[in-house]
């Protein structure tokens, strides 16, 4: 019996290496000199339904593919291609060019790498297609944000052809429109679709990615292995883990849920990294985060690294699932400063905490899991870290990695969203984002009347009791702007009816979009306004309603807020007809929040 070296390990890592490592064209030759015939080849959902709307035969259309830096739209385009030709596509052909032009179709796997009479090209193919209003032929491209609306610029500066500047023009409002708010009005704007693979769901994308992982015939060559036989493996130990604990699976996605409903997007790429890097994770390398003074002087495991070393048993402690996830092998910098790492350590996991979870910590009866990280159980019982001969650093790693243990390995329990620093998540993915999977609005009475209640308290400066700001929003109209209390205020009302929690919705959503909350407020039957919901926002909202008031809280959130309250009382005026009334402007000059009255004159 002896350590074996499996590919399929040695072909993950490199999915954990520099972001160039990981473009779809070196995995690929990766996995090729690696011998592995069956790479990591993730099906999408959405991919499904792009590539048949590009390969319909009922009506040709424009499918513009775009989003940021590895977000995927290379390999997408490859996928659509390679499932439509089946055996006939041409690997060597399709990685020597990135413009395909033909009667029948024309494909641009980068925009970027175009020359300017490709570039030419493309564009009056796609103003063609607004003249004539209809598409001749499949096109598909895939574009950064941005280059193809900065490249429409120079093409409509330098036309002198007054009919085709008029439809380029057209074309860039449409593609704009479409960046930045997902949907167009203008004139055949149904003639191009645009999927921004920046809106897809990237808990989905990385759940998707975990599992395909997991669940890879490659795991097979580790039968026989010496390190799985006798369990001392750690790359072995956490995909067992993984693989084997659904709910250890759903709540490391739900922390991605968490931030993309914060606007937070994750590339593709970085959920790939992310994903490997959970697995194959060597020992924490800052000192405050270790439980033990052994060290490794990788960052990531291989079959190669693990058999060189003597003593497993520390290793197993160190290298477990939250160190690779929260990045905790990749040292302090990058931990804090790399993508995707540094905006999961943002939600300060494990230090916050509630005497909930610190009781279940010390009392291991209570509880229905075991961490790693029991084994120091009596460093977590004692009551003071002087009682008992240890070092503070190593006290303070215990108590806070064991908390992020707990949050792995709890299963159904939603109080474990309590040790992160959005205390109030838990209500809004049950109230707000599984009311909105499918529906287009949340119209539910306790999640309206909290959000009711905190803005009246927000708008007003004052503590509105509960009774008389749960049904109604009153809209101030002259200057209370002080968060000191104020005995009287006066406004145009809203009732609760009229404050929607929706959706924002493209007009080409694939499926897998992620989903956008905001609020809608209803000034009148057919004009509103909207105010993103993000978790921050309401977590904030949620506080107040229990009783916080706003200036103990995000000052930056209270601002906005009284910025929204100015935008909503002047509609509110200007719809009622109402003129010579005061409302608060407020404005942000050499960094500084000031208010100032603004006198409303209609007509």
């Amino acid at each position: 019996m002896a350590w074996k070296v499996n590919k399929w390990i040695k072909y993950l890592e490199g999915y954990c290496q520099g972001k160039n490592q990981i473009q779809d064209e070196y995995v690929r030759k990766v996995a090729q000199n690696l011998g592995l015939e069956e790479p990591l080849n993730i099906k999408f959902e959405w991919q499904q339904q792009i590539a048949h709307e590009f390969d319909s035969k009922e009506t040709h259309g424009v499918i513009i593919l775009t989003g940021t830096a590895g977000d995927g739209k290379t390999k997408l385009c490859r996928d659509i291609v390679k499932q439509i030709d089946g055996s006939v596509f041409d690997e060597e052909n399709w990685n020597a060019s990135s413009f395909f032009c033909s009667a029948d179709r024309t494909i641009v796997k980068d925009f970027s790498e175009l020359s300017s009479k490709e570039t030419n090209i493309v564009i009056n193919e796609l103003t063609t297609v607004l003249t004539q209003g209809r598409a001749e032929k499949p096109i598909l491209i895939a574009v950064n944000d941005g280059i193809l609306v900065e490249e429409l610029s120079n093409f409509i500066s330098l036309s002198s052809d007054t009919e085709l500047v008029i439809k380029a023009t057209q074309l860039k409002d449409i593609i704009e429109d479409k960046i930045n708010l997902g949907f167009s009005l203008c004139e055949q704007q149904e003639l191009i679709k645009l999927v921004n693979l920046s809106k897809l769901n990237a808990k989905e994308n990385f759940s998707l990615i975990l599992n395909e992982i997991l669940n890879h015939v490659g795991w097979d060559d580790c039968e026989g292995c010496e390190g799985k036989i006798n369990g001392q493996c750690p790359i072995y130990q956490k995909y067992d883990l993984l693989k084997n604990n659904e709910n250890i699976r759903e709540n490391l996605s739900n922390i991605i849920l968490l931030l993309q409903l914060n606007n937070e997007h994750f590339t593709i790429r970085e959920l790939l990294n992310l994903a490997t890097n959970t697995i194959l994770a060597s020992t924490p390398k800052a000192k405050p985060l270790k439980v033990s003074n052994r060290d490794t002087s990788y960052q990531t495991f291989s079959c190669s690294r693990v058999k060189k070393i003597d003593d497993l048993s520390l290793i197993n402690s160190e290298s477990s699932i939250e160190v690779g996830f929260w990045g905790m092998n990749l040292g302090p910098h990058r931990m804090n400063n790399a993508r995707p790492y540094s905006e999961i350590n943002k939600l300060n996991f494990g230090e916050l905490s509630t005497n909930y979870w610190d009781s279940l910590l010390k009392n291991k009866a209570l509880r229905s899991v075991e961490i790693p990280l029991d084994s120091f159980n009596s460093l977590i019982t004692s009551k003071k870290s002087s009682e008992v001969d240890l070092n503070p650093d190593l006290w303070g790693a215990v108590v806070k990695r064991s908390r992020i243990q707990l949050y792995c390995y709890q299963e159904g329990n939603q109080r474990s969203y309590d040790l992160q620093k959005y205390s109030s998540f838990s209500f809004y993915k049950n109230k707000v984002y599984e009311s909105l999977q499918n529906n287009d609005s949340c119209n539910d009475f306790e999640l309206v009347s909290t959000i009711i209640l905190a803005l009246n308290r927000v708008f007003h400066g004052r503590f509105i009791s509960e009774n008389s700001g749960s049904d109604r929003l009153y809209i101030p109209e002259k200057d209370q702007g002080s968060i000191t209390p104020i005995s009287i205020f006066h406004g145009e009302e809203l009732r609760d009816r009229e404050v929607y929690v929706t959706k924002i919705k493209g007009d080409f959503d694939v499926t897998g979009s992620r989903i956008e909350p905001v609020v809608e407020f209803y000034i009148s039957r057919d004009k509103s306004l909207k105010l993103a919901l993000t978790v921050e926002l309401f977590d904030f909202l949620y506080r107040v309603s229990k009783g916080s008031p706003p200036n103990t809280t995000n000052p930056r959130l209270y601002k906005k807020l009284l910025i929204f309250r100015s935008k909503l009382a002047s509609q509110v005026n200007f719809s009622n007809g109402l003129s010579n009334q005061r409302i608060d402007t407020y404005t942000i000059k050499g960094g500084e929040f000031k208010t100032s009255a603004l006198q409303v004159n209609h007509g």
